[in-house]
């Protein structure tokens, strides 16, 4: 039934009316049908919306049928997305990974096509390409500057369809492979900033000089920055979700997923990264609180602290208490948070190293991330490089003489 709705498609589309209809059966099969039943394919995905379109007034020379990851995009302007495109002759489609063009267009504006470029060829360089494409889709009669041609440089990977040559069992497994690859790209961005992760992958040439203050002003800007608004600027409707560290061994998608330090906004991320922290330690004592109290341990409740407001010399932001055995010990929480959905690498200090050094199992590492949508945690407890791998990314400079 499917193959049957492309193959109509490809048969009828070019029918002599110029205009689109909604009453007439190709519109139906196009906008209706066949969202409705790739849909009913992937009937489980509440996260994933399929959308036809012909063009709106006058029909389009290159219809196409879009999937939408909505965490990240709901239109065919902004985003990565998977689209199945029609070529202009009929003579076949393609299902492709793909991007909005606008915000390109929006952002680099005449290097739109270069920024693409750049795009494409870093997502190709980190998917496991298996049966797909990599070859430049060529969807017929395109120019540069049209709508066609902008189709066809954001395309990352495709599979063709000739026309004829397809039924529903290669649509279907086919479209569950590119899902795949498009689940993978998802589990690696930080949603909340897709246009930030776009810029770190084109190599910047702006020549625009940041805007620079002195060392104390800076300072001073800061420490004003961070005061918190009324003691207690935070929604604590969220509860922390206890999971299982994920173990990424793929080493893909760094540019994408590890933070980033630039010369710019340093007061802003200051601030950021200060109500992240402080929310996510704010939501660890929380947990604590409770986990107290499943214990059995609700006498403890009262006598958890939360030293890091007092000091940040203290290697750790929490101190609480733990049952091991029949003995009840004191542990000492370090909570390192952050907002990106997937479980990013984090840093930590040498005082915080050596401080998991000294106390051994009582030493505890609380990770938290997703803060802001849905948030988990996971502890391990032990010195810290027992659990992690540590990579020095700055050094303390003293000249030698």
């Amino acid at each position: 039934m499917i193959a049957e709705k492309f193959q109509y498609i490809l048969d009828h589309y070019i029918d002599g009316n110029p205009t689109v209809s909604s009453s007439s059966p190709i519109y139906s099969a196009l906008v209706n049908e066949l969202p409705a039943l790739l849909k009913e394919k992937h009937k489980f995905r509440k996260d994933l919306l399929f959308k036809g379109s012909m063009g709106q007034g006058n029909k389009t020379e290159y219809p196409w049928l879009c999937v939408f990851n909505t965490n990240i995009t709901r239109g065919a302007r902004y985003g990565i997305y998977l689209v199945y495109l029609f070529r202009k002759d009929m003579s076949g489609f393609y299902l492709a990974l793909s991007q909005g063009v606008t915000y390109f267009e929006e952002m680099y504006q005449r290097k739109k096509y270069d920024a693409l470029k750049t795009v494409v060829k870093y997502f190709r360089s980190q998917i496991d390409i298996g049966s797909l494409s990599t070859d430049p889709i060529n969807l017929i009669g395109t120019r540069r500057g049209t709508l066609g041609y902008g189709y066809e440089v954001s395309t990352i990977v495709s599979k063709f369809y000739a026309t004829n040559s397809f039924n529903d069992e290669m649509i279907v497994n086919d479209l569950n492979e590119m899902l795949s690859i498009y689940d993978e790209i998802y589990r690696h961005m930080n949603v909340d900033s897709y246009k930030e992760i776009i810029n770190r992958i084109v190599v910047s040439t702006s020549t625009s000089k940041t805007q620079m203050m002195k060392a104390d002003e800076a300072i001073e800007a800061i420490k004003t920055s961070l005061e918190p608004v009324d003691g207690q600027p935070y929604d604590f409707s969220k509860q922390l979700r206890e999971v299982s560290p994920y173990i990424d061994t793929s080493k893909k998608y760094r540019e994408i997923t590890n933070p980033i330090i630039r010369k710019v906004d340093y007061i802003k991320k200051a601030k950021k990264d200060a109500e992240t922290g402080y929310l996510g330690e704010m939501m660890v004592l929380e947990y604590e609180k409770k986990r107290l109290e499943n214990l059995g341990l609700g006498e403890y409740i009262d006598k958890v602290e939360h030293v890091s407001v007092r000091s940040d010399g203290f290697g750790y932001d929490i101190e609480s208490y733990d049952l091991v055995g029949t003995e009840i010990k004191k542990i000492y929480i370090e909570v390192k948070t952050t907002s990106n959905k997937v479980d990013i690498p984090f840093q930590v200090s040498k005082g915080e190293v050596d401080k998991s050094k000294e106390l051994k199992k009582q030493y505890f590492i609380y990770r938290v991330y997703d803060i802001n949508k849905d948030p988990k945690m996971y502890r391990v407890s032990g010195q810290i490089e027992e659990h992690f791998d540590l990579d020095p990314i700055t050094y303390l400079a003293k000249y030698k003489g």
